[in-house]
């Protein structure tokens, strides 16, 4: 199993300097990837371009979304080109992790409804791998094109995940969720994927928030309360008691999603401290 780490875009007054630091470092280190979240109305970085700047203080380590929320983005063809130039900037090394989100404020104050998302990124899917495959009008006027469609994992649950997984995408990535939400959800992505055909096997992903070093223990669960504060009570108390947030639960989390067949196993921070990915390294590379 391969061991990313996000990039912590979502720490408060995080700056450049300290994002461009973690990639070179996290890269250095011997991580499979750099991952970034997507949330609008949260005080946190713009994705697309943390992964620009990772990408230019980089050489060879993967950058993926986990998720972009693309139904709350203003048109398939800008954010194809968008995704294009990244992926050109970048060497070919970008994945999408796609996905709709729960937030109805996320949708509002970008100036997208929240209602038909699902419907929506569908269309969008199909419109940006047309411009990215060359076979529109349009994809002859709208560039950069990409050598190869560019990757998509989906996120989410639910049949309408499979679905996609199976049409658009290289295979899932779980969000949210334990072991026994990690097991159902391979095995209905596993059965969907060869119902539709597709060769191989889909890449199974998921990820964790974590910290690995004591004194930043309290601050990480104040962090994921605030973060998860949109979510009922119950769930939020299960998110902070569940992140791994010492050398053995982050041990035994890289365990358990290792033996249920995880691909990759990527864990996101809730500080820049730099001490955190050295510390998460010692432990499970």
């Amino acid at each position: 199993m391969r061991i990313g780490v996000g990039l912590p875009s979502n720490v408060a007054g995080v700056d450049g300097p300290a994002i461009r630091r973690w990639a070179v470092r996290a890269e250095e280190i011997g991580f499979s990837s750099l991952v970034v979240t997507d949330r609008f109305a949260w005080n946190q970085l713009e994705p697309l371009a943390v992964l620009a700047a990772a990408s230019a203080v980089t050489e060879s380590i993967t950058l993926r979304t986990s998720v972009l929320l693309v139904p709350n983005r203003v048109s398939a063809p800008q954010l194809a080109k968008q995704l294009a130039t990244l992926d050109r900037l970048a060497g070919g090394r970008l994945v999408v992790g796609v996905g709709v989100g729960d937030r109805e404020i996320d949708y509002r104050l970008a100036g997208a409804s929240h209602r038909g998302r699902h419907t929506r990124l569908d269309a969008m899917l199909d419109e940006m791998q047309a411009l990215w495959s060359g076979v529109t009008a349009e994809s002859r006027v709208v560039g950069p094109r990409p050598p190869s469609p560019i990757p998509l994992m989906i996120g989410g649950s639910g049949a309408a995940t499979w679905r996609r997984v199976a049409k658009y995408g290289i295979g899932w990535t779980m969000a949210l969720g334990g072991l026994a939400e990690f097991r159902l959800g391979a095995a209905e992505t596993r059965d969907t994927w060869a119902g539709a055909g597709r060769a191989g096997r889909p890449v199974l992903a998921v990820q964790r928030y974590f910290s690995a070093l004591p004194a930043n223990k309290e601050a990480a669960q104040d962090w994921l309360r605030n973060y998860f504060s949109f979510l009922p009570a119950p769930a939020v108390d299960h998110l902070v008691l569940g992140a791994p947030t010492n050398a053995g639960a982050i041990e035994g989390a890289a365990g358990a999603f290792a033996d249920v067949g995880a691909d990759e196993l990527a864990f996101l921070p809730t500080t820049a401290d730099l001490g955190e990915l050295e510390a998460l390294a010692a432990l499970v590379l």
